[in-house]
């Protein structure tokens, strides 16, 4: 478990000013897909929190579910998968309306409808172009808005 902060390498880019304060979970095995992805969206104003496995991811959603806005999982990982750590995720009360995209290399069909079977929300395959997972992101992150203003309402 570990926060990145906006370091030189990631420059924070002009576009992110509206994005403060959105904070999304990577998580990944590889330290050198954590690092690019997280400088995408760092690069757009977004806060970044990295875990390195799905156990932690999970720890990680529960302690940030309040202010997590997305969460990006990679689905093939040593011990326990991405596919359980969603299936974990979506099943919790607390953590459920959290959206998930499933950002990894396997691009079979088998893949693809297990992660959605589970409970992914929506699905991108590695290598990724940047704008559009940017635009995945923000898609995502309005949905997180939206269902937040609707909670809200609803108390």
């Amino acid at each position: 478990m570990q926060d990145s902060p906006v370091t030189d390498k990631c420059a924070l880019g002009t576009s992110g000013v509206n994005k403060v304060g959105k904070l999304i979970l990577i998580v990944d095995d590889e330290d050198i897909n954590l690092e690019m992805i997280g400088c995408t969206l760092e690069s757009e104003g977004y806060k970044v929190i990295k875990a390195t496995n799905s156990k932690d991811a999970v720890e990680m959603a529960e302690e940030n579910k309040f202010s997590l806005y997305l969460i990006l999982m990679d689905l093939v990982m040593p011990k326990n998968d991405g596919f359980m750590a969603i299936r974990t995720i979506k099943s919790r009360r607390t953590l459920r309306l959290i959206p998930i995209m499933a950002l990894t290399a396997s691009s079979d069909r088998e893949s693809v409808l297990k992660a959605f079977n589970v409970g992914a929300d929506d699905y991108l395959t590695k290598p990724f172009n940047p704008d559009e997972l940017k635009l995945r992101v923000k898609a995502l992150c309005r949905i997180t808005d939206f269902v937040r203003r609707w909670q809200a309402i609803a108390k």
